[in-house]
Order: structure tokens, then sequence, then C-alpha cells
């Protein structure tokens, strides 16, 4: 330890703390004589201000993957590395996000936050076209980074990839529709709260205590909450009306997108499987290879599409750019080729809501639990109409609760193309 008599001795130690570094005294004297008087002098002023590489206090969480992270105490401040997150986060608070991954379109922008308008496009880490730039990523200082995937050992290592390139914390969140609930009450770990029949395992703070945004930890809990138990009920809702669906009557689908609407989502597709498997309705498109796993958007053919005879088509205009939609679904109507699928000359093809954000799939968000109710009032009204669905009133309420947007009936009629 340094003498208490040793002033070069003390302005090393005082300089290397703020630089936040071991500088001993050797390393000290290295410098001239003038160089080493020159730091003395200024030695004061180093040590009143904050080092440059101070770290928060941390805790360590187990993700949803069952990976154990290091994350810092107070979280307030979230990035996600793709789509599907950023929509589950911005359901919950919008200020608690740093970035999107694609900016909303304009079309979008009138039900969603101005503020969060303003927050710029950081890309996603998906091969989705918008690699992020790590310095702009570490620019907008996020304290950890959801990455919202499987949790198995692709969504693992997935979320291994991305801490080892930034060197932040990534936490592994399930994005299973019918875990939402489970989901929603991981963020609130993450996040240092609690919410209604939280059986968490994560430091929580007092409801005193106002930290993080919009009011403090108590309004946040509070939302949480409320969310929790609105996505519960839903999926109860939905579980009810698929309950009510004789077995001969499940209906197959064929999911249209991309150019000419021939390319898909396969069976075991992340955007749409586990909403088909909680509506027990099949994707018709099963493929050979990684396609057969889900993989990718693969093309197919108008001929493959009539041998599997889909019972309705699906159309997902999908917007995980920062570009315009495109008009697929009149495109398919007014093709003559598209004829010659059976279901799609009887009409049976539906065009997947979008605004603010897509209702199924692109990204599989929290949103798909309004876009299941809107495709079962679509496959199957009469079993929707047994279970009590209105799907205007539906619709009212979700975007009352999860974006706090009052709908016109106007834009009730807009957003289910009625």
């Amino acid at each position: 330890m340094a003498s208490n008599k040793d002033p070069i001795a003390q302005a090393a130690s005082r300089v290397g703390e703020s630089l936040g570094l071991m500088l001993t005294r050797r390393d000290f004297t290295r410098f001239t004589l003038s160089g080493a008087a020159t730091l003395l002098a200024i030695a004061p002023l180093f040590a009143t201000l904050p080092a440059c590489t101070e770290t928060k206090p941390k805790r360590e969480i187990t993700d949803m993957g069952g990976r154990k992270v290091s994350i810092p105490q107070e979280v307030s401040r979230l990035l996600c590395t793709n789509p599907i997150g950023t929509v589950d986060v911005y359901l919950l608070d919008p200020a608690l996000l740093v970035g999107w991954n694609f900016k909303p379109q304009a079309a979008d922008a009138a039900f969603l936050d101005e503020g969060a308008l303003e927050l710029p496009s950081l890309g996603v880490w998906m091969g989705a076209g918008s690699v992020p730039n790590g310095e702009e990523v570490l620019a907008r200082s996020p304290d950890v980074l959801l990455c919202f995937w499987s949790t198995d050992e692709a969504g693992i290592g997935m979320a291994d990839a991305i801490a080892a390139e930034m060197r932040l914390p990534v936490l592994l969140c399930d994005c299973d529709i019918r875990k939402v609930a489970e989901t929603y009450r991981f963020l609130g770990e993450v996040l240092g709260i609690g919410g209604a029949d939280d059986e968490g395992t994560g430091s929580t703070k007092s409801d005193a205590e106002e930290t993080g945004p919009e009011g403090g930890t108590a309004a946040l809990s509070e939302r949480l909450g409320l969310l929790r138990a609105y996505f519960s009920e839903m999926l109860s809702l939905i579980e009810d009306v698929v309950s009510r669906i004789p077995e001969a009557q499940r209906k197959s689908v064929y999911l249209s997108e991309g150019k000419g609407g021939l390319q898909t989502d396969p069976v075991g597709s992340l955007q749409v499987q586990d909403a088909l498997d909680l509506l027990k309705t099949k994707n018709v498109v099963e493929l050979p290879g990684s396609e057969g796993q889900g993989m990718g958007m693969p093309s197919v053919s108008i001929e493959q599409i009539i041998t599997w005879d889909p019972d309705a088509v699906l159309v997902s205009e999908y917007s995980m750019s920062d570009t315009a939609k495109s008009d697929l679904y009149n495109e398919i109507r007014a093709d003559a080729n598209w004829q010659n699928v059976p279901c799609v000359k009887a009409g049976e093809v539906y065009q997947i809501p979008q605004s603010p954000f897509s209702w199924f799939g692109r990204p599989p968000s929290a949103m798909r639990l309004l876009g299941c109710l809107w495709l079962l009032e679509r496959l199957y009204p009469e079993q929707a109409a047994e279970a009590g669905i209105d799907l205007a009133a539906q619709t009212r309420r979700f975007f009352a609760t999860c974006l706090g947007y009052e709908l016109s009936d106007a834009d009730i009629k807009m957003l289910l193309k009625e």
C-alpha cells in the first residue's frame, strides 16, 4: 500500500482510480518530471470525476432458456434483438425501448405513441436486411438486450452469439404465444417489478419506490399485472372457441406472403406454428430438409398449392422493413392463376390485419392473441358466435388496453378490412 506521506504515490493512486486503472508509483514516475508535475497538479480534478469504467450494481438472473446472466440491478432501458420483443415490450410500456428494429410505417403511426416514433431504427439480429451497427446500439445505452425466440438450442445459440458480439447482457425470452403470461412475468423479473399473482424470483422493489418509466415501479407493476390477466383471459377465450370445433370441421390454411404470394411459412415456422397449434388448424406446407423445419421463407408454386388444397389462404402483407406494405391481397384475388386454387375461387382468402403490427406472425408477437380471435371468427364463425365473440368489440378492447388507443367505428372497419 502506498505511504500516506508519498505525494507521487498518492497522485498515482488517485489518477489511476479516476481512470479506472491500477496505476502504480513506478508507472506514474515513467512520465517526465514536467509531465508528472502536471498530472500531480490536476490529480484532484481527476479524483472528482466519475470513473470512466464505473460499473452499476449487478444481479444474476436466469432467463427463459435457463441461461444465467449478470444484469444491472436497475433495468429501465431495453433493446430487443428482433421485432417480436420490440412489439411485446412496446405493449407493456413504450418508454422502456431505446430503439426500434425497423421504424413503423406512416400508415401505422396513428396508433402509436408520438414519443416512441422518435426512436431510431437500430436494425435486427436475424438476417432480415438491416444488421445493427454496434456503435449506434451502444450509444443508446441499453441496460440489457432481449432476444425473443424459441428457448431451445437454436434460441440459446442465438442469444449467446449476440452476447459475444455486443459484450452486453442478452436475455432469452420465449415467444410462444401459449406462454405469453409467463413471458410477461419474466419481463417483470428483468425490470425488478412484480405484477398480479406474480410468482417470479427476481428482485422486486416496494411500491413506494419511484423508479423506471411512466410514473415508477408501482404504475409499471400494475400495468404488468393488467396485461398478464388480460392475455390469460384471451387465451382462455381462444381455447373455448377451439374446444367447440368438431375435429372433422378443423380447417387447413396456406400462409401467403412475399413475391406473388408464393413464399410462405411452412410447418414448424417460428412465425406461426405455435398459434396454429393453439387453434388446432393445419398448415398445409410440409417441406423436406431445412425448409421442412420451419426455416426461412421458402418459395412454392401454384401447382403445389393446388395439390395441398387448403381450406383458406391467409395473406400476410408483412412489414418487417422500413418500406411500404405491398397490396398482395388484391394481387392474388385478381390473378387468374390463383383462381385455380379451389379455396381462392370460393373466396376463402383473408388478409391478415397488420396495423400497427402484424396480427399473425412476422413478427409473432402478443398481437397474435387478437389475430387468433380474428382467424377463428373468419374460419369458424358459428363456433365463434356460440362463444360470444364480437370481433369489433374485442379489437376495440385490445387497442384500448394494450395500445392506449380508442378506436372509432371507421378505424374498426379499416383494421378488419370490412
